[in-house]
């Protein structure tokens, strides 16, 4: 009787030289990201028909490898897409007047309340996201009427806490500027960076009676990255939400974009 031999060829990295797609509406331009310019090539599960029944799978074996071959690929479908999206999109507001770069696997989502914003297909709490203040209301004309860098990060951080803002009983927010920084990019523009941590802890029975019933639990655990500028008298500000779990396996790619952001004059 003829059986089934299953063979699992092992994980392999190929590199890849760096590619330039240009879209032609836009001028989007896709970038490989110099932190990942390995690609990893997934394993592959080839089966025939083999005789000897030494070096046989008995059949009723071949749905447990493959269904530990799928386990295999959901555990691991973020690690290897995030592996494989070494390519930066370009995104130029000329309307606005500002530019960024992102991840191009990054889906944007339309009525989100800011001016763009992308998230992560896999990974929802991550996103990126600009805000620009009203032309009407607001005369800036530099980076520096928010202060200093430290008197921007407070201002920062109460923005996000007063966002977050919740009404349920027992939710309890934990915040903490972890860095204030400025810089001038290519553009001879004034930036500053700021990020913060948000924990919110909540309770996993709010209405109990008696203390020991009302156990808090961590709901999430976030960092915020902002990058402020200022031109056309407005302020404008990306933002960049991540879980702080997987913030030091991208933080590379995170801090390109970062980097990539700047303000342009608009033309009347």
């Amino acid at each position: 009787m003829a059986s089934i031999l299953v063979r699992v060829q092992p994980l392999s990295m190929t590199s890849n030289s760096p590619k330039l797609d240009r879209s032609s509406s836009r001028g989007i331009v896709n970038l490989v990201s110099p932190h990942h310019r390995n690609r990893i090539r997934g394993p592959s599960i080839c089966c025939k028909l083999h005789g000897n029944k030494d070096f046989a799978v008995p059949r009723r074996n071949v749905l447990a490898l493959i269904l530990a071959g799928c386990i295999f690929s959901r555990a691991n479908i973020h690690n290897l897409a995030y592996a494989q999206s070494v390519v930066f999109r370009e995104y130029i507001d000329t309307f606005d007047g500002y530019s960024l770069k992102y991840p191009q696997n990054w889906i944007q989502v339309r009525g989100a309340g800011a001016d763009i914003f992308f998230r992560d297909p896999y990974v929802l709490d991550e996103n990126l996201s600009v805000d620009i203040s009203s032309p009407s209301s607001s005369r800036y004309k530099s980076v520096e009427d928010l202060g200093s860098p430290d008197e921007a990060g407070k201002k920062v951080l109460r923005q996000y806490l007063t966002e977050f803002m919740s009404t349920r009983l027992g939710v309890r927010r934990e915040s903490s500027i972890l860095s204030t920084s400025s810089r001038v990019a290519d553009d001879g523009r004034l930036y500053y960076q700021v990020e913060v941590n948000i924990k919110s802890y909540a309770n996993n029975n709010e209405l109990a009676v008696m203390p020991q019933e009302r156990v808090v639990r961590l709901e999430w655990d976030r960092r915020y990255l902002s990058v402020l500028g200022v031109e056309n008298n407005r302020l404008y500000e990306l933002r960049i939400q991540t879980p702080e779990k997987t913030f030091s396996e991208e933080e590379n790619d995170i801090r390109e974009v970062m980097d990539s952001f700047r303000v342009n004059k608009v033309a009347v």
